[in-house]
């Protein structure tokens, strides 16, 4: 069995520190694979190609002409699973290294052994999520006996009664950088470990996002498991938890529309000022805005923004979506924009008059909610292509 160069290295690096003598990790074919001194990785050692082709319990070497590429010091084989799969060596005089000979040689096998095993988990955990993928992605008429069948060979019932938390977690200000995906990485152990304790539980990743399968339960349960997760890992102010949950569908072959609907929700939490936590029997326009082609949503926009650049658009949205994230009322809305009452009064005059719909009245409010969901779909596409205004579609 192969093992990485760079687990090989970890190996050597820390029996070496903890022997305070120079440490060698040979392969079968007596390659220096990794070693304590860079200079001799990559070499041949003749000594402990002998080791592996004798099976000898143990070589040691007394001087540098003896064996080709080697220095004075013990050989012993590495076994793994009944193989000798290659040589440790440790460079010294053997009444200094001799002590170090069947120590050595046991914690590199059990380094090793740790290694084969997490190596064995993660092919574990990709067989897992592949194939929790393909469920919720499938289609009803793909969720047959062969699929309930190899789900149990894994340990998954999918026939269980469930329902969908999708969660996905945000750094709240500035750009994504490898300290705080390291802290996001974290936060979703936490995810898997606060749902460790629920039964029947599975959590894995999906495109950005965290699946959390939970046993079927109401809405107001779902709610309070969904705030336990979000509570928990917003105790690190850098994060935002949004968290979208689906509908009960009839069954497991309806999983598919269970987390297109938990999708769809996770979306307007993601898109809300407040990011709260949302139902997909609580959102409206969303459930059909994917259905609506770009150019229209485009061509809405613009009609509902009339005499506005697209810079001044950018500029209207978020305090209309925080108005009415904040139900109408102007003293919430401004205390949230840390703007004054009588300045938000006035800006709202200033778009009414501008397009000619007033943003407070119910009659047009509608018009704006539309306006500011078509916007948000058509900025996540702008991003992606770096335009600052949206091309003619």
């Amino acid at each position: 069995m192969k093992f990485p160069k760079s687990s090989c290295m970890k190996i050597v690096q820390e029996i070496s520190d903890i022997i305070g003598e120079r440490v060698n990790m040979m392969d079968h074919e007596g390659m220096i694979i990794a070693s304590t001194d860079p200079a001799r990785i990559g070499t041949f050692h003749a000594g402990a190609k002998r080791v592996v082709d004798e099976k000898l319990e143990i070589l040691t070497i007394h001087d540098d002409e003896e064996y080709t590429g080697a220095k004075p010091g013990l050989n012993l084989p590495i076994e793994f699973q009944n193989d000798i799969i290659g040589v440790i060596g440790v460079t010294g005089p053997e009444k200094k290294v001799g002590k170090y000979g069947q120590i050595i040689k046991k914690m590199t096998e059990i380094l090793l052994l740790d290694i084969s095993m997490r190596k064995e988990m993660d092919v574990e955990q990709r067989i897992r999520a592949r194939f929790l993928n393909d469920w919720i992605h499938g289609l009803p008429q793909e969720i047959n006996r062969q699929m309930v069948e190899n789900g149990r060979q894994i340990g998954i019932d999918i026939t269980l009664p469930r329902r969908i938390l999708l969660v996905s977690i945000i750094p709240r200000e500035g750009a994504a950088t490898v300290a705080l995906q390291r802290v996001i990485d974290a936060a979703e152990g936490s995810v898997r470990k606060v749902l460790a304790g629920f039964t029947e539980a599975i959590v894995f990743k999906s495109g950005s996002a965290l699946v959390c399968l939970v046993s079927r339960a109401e809405d107001a349960r779902m709610l309070e498991w969904a705030g336990v997760l979000k509570a928990r890992i917003e105790e690190n102010q850098a994060l935002c938890v949004c968290i979208g949950i689906d509908d009960p569908v009839a069954n497991f072959v309806h999983i598919n529309t269970a987390y297109q609907h938990a999708q769809k929700a996770l979306r307007t939490c993601l898109r809300s000022p407040s990011k709260d936590i949302r139902l997909y029997d609580s959102i409206n326009m969303e459930i059909f805005s994917g259905e609506i082609p770009d150019m229209i949503k485009l061509e809405y926009v613009r009609r509902i923004f009339r005499d506005c650049t697209w810079e001044e658009i950018a500029g209207w949205i978020p305090l209309l979506d925080t108005y009415y994230a904040c139900d109408g009322s102007i003293a919430r809305a401004s205390q949230a924009l840390y703007i004054h009452k009588n300045t938000l009064q006035y800006r709202l005059r200033q778009l009414y008059e501008k397009t000619g719909y007033d943003p407070r009245s119910i009659r047009f409010s509608s018009l704006y909610y539309n306006a500011i969901h078509f916007y948000h779909d058509l900025g996540g596409k702008m991003a992606l292509e770096g335009e600052t205004e949206p091309a003619n579609l």
